[in-house]
């Protein structure tokens, strides 16, 4: 299964004008706040909430990320079109959605649909038909266009994901839906506020999934092999100088799990992950999850987003973070990892592993996103086997503010002396 390589957005929040993005085994977001960057990231996880949701509206309104918005808030404020677009690339399947809001009935339908195969002298088109008071949404009639045929065809979604479809669309409306599903599937996203890891466990099943938030983890990581404990107590000891354990434990016939640190890998001395530091717990699902993917523990293909990884650890821990991102996307398990930071070190950690030949060049990119008075705009970086761009198209104010102040420092201090 050919997994998500590209994605568009067109009047979608900060992204007035259609915005592209390349999604590669490692992607990572930068910008200014309120660019657009969390926009972008959050709706890959927005599209997860909608092609698994039983919903008969095209995106899943529920959806955690939509933080009690409707779909007007989704909708840029540049614009006063009613229509969102949206597009996805699947290897040689892409396929274009225009989604269109009915404010009078507080639904939204598919207004349109493009499928593209390059075996195709053209594109399929499906454009919605709505009978004269538009009152009657539950069966949809479309007229389809292709370069063979003409015709009307009754279709239906289960959120994004068409079903009801005629026979002979099988084969091309089949490979939209098994796409969009193993995408939902797959996908997995980690938060900013990580919630920090309770000092005891009871022994349960493993949670089949892990939230934004991080709940679900310690439960897998219960019943994980030794072998990711091991790698996971690595990154600790190499970041921060403590090892990682986990420890059976019976507390008034209750069995479950301690999860410890230790200060220069001393085992005589253990200390609960809560008690040592906001950054040491919240950082845990972070590492567990990538060490998971790594071990092939979830599932195939995962996408992985990751929302400031770095932000409750010391600058000098960004680079191992940026070395673990690496490890895992080189990994044979190859999942693809999407990153929302503002680090320079976490880039400049990546950018020395190409250089290291640790990944290859080729499965980095970097969007800038940048925003204008109309509408954010991407700016795909992708580097060289040196790790420089490779159309030397770095935005040359992105971390400028260190040397600024530091000159400004400079000049203040040779003043005072003279």
């Amino acid at each position: 299964m050919t997994r998500l390589q590209h994605f568009s957005l067109e009047n979608y929040k900060a992204f007035y004008k259609r915005a592209n993005f390349s999604v590669k085994p490692v992607t990572l977001f930068f910008g200014y706040n309120s660019a657009g960057k969390s926009a972008a990231l959050r709706f890959l996880k927005l599209l997860s909430d909608s092609v698994n949701s039983r919903s008969s509206s095209p995106l899943n309104l529920r959806s955690e990320v939509m933080r009690g918005g409707d779909f007007s808030s989704l909708l840029s404020k540049h614009s006063s079109s009613p229509r969102l677009h949206l597009s996805f690339e699947f290897g040689d399947l892409s396929v274009e959605f225009t989604i269109l809001n009915l404010p009078d009935r507080r639904r939204q339908v598919v207004e349109e649909l493009i499928v593209r195969r390059t075996q195709d002298e053209g594109p399929g088109v499906f454009e919605w038909l709505p009978n004269e008071d538009q009152r009657e949404l539950e069966t949809k009639t479309y007229k389809f266009t292709s370069s063979k045929e003409h015709s009307e065809v009754t279709l239906d979604f289960d959120g994004l994901v068409p079903f009801g479809f005629p026979d002979e669309l099988k084969g091309l409306l089949g490979p939209i839906a098994e796409h969009l599903k193993s995408f939902g599937e797959g996908f997995v996203s980690l938060s900013a506020d990580c919630l920090l890891p309770e000092r005891f466990y009871v022994e349960t099943t493993p949670a089949k999934s892990v939230s934004p938030r991080g709940d679900g983890m310690m439960s897998i990581l219960q019943a994980a092999s030794p072998e990711v404990i091991s790698d996971i107590s690595r990154w600790y000891e190499q970041a921060t100088g403590y090892s990682f354990q986990r420890s059976r434990i019976t507390i008034g016939g209750t069995s479950g799990h301690r999860f410890t640190l230790h200060p220069n890998s001393d085992e005589n001395i253990d200390i609960d992950i809560v008690d040592t530091g906001e950054g040491m717990g919240r950082v845990l699902p972070v590492i567990g999850l990538l060490t998971l993917a790594k071990h092939r523990c979830l599932g195939q293909n995962p996408v992985i987003s990751l929302e400031h990884p770095e932000l409750h650890i010391h600058p000098d821990a960004h680079v191992h973070l940026a070395n673990i991102v690496a490890e895992v996307a080189a990994s044979d398990a190859a999942p693809k990892i999407l990153v929302e930071t503002h680090s320079e070190n976490l880039l400049l950690g990546m950018q020395l592993a190409i250089a290291e030949k640790r990944i290859s060049p080729n499965d980095v990119a970097v969007h800038w996103v940048r925003g204008t008075e109309q509408s954010a705009v991407i700016d795909l970086i992708e580097f060289d086997g040196d790790a420089r761009p490779v159309e030397d198209n770095w935005p040359i104010d992105v971390f400028r503010t260190n040397s600024k102040l530091a000159r400004g420092l400079f000049q203040m201090r040779k003043k005072s002396q003279q």
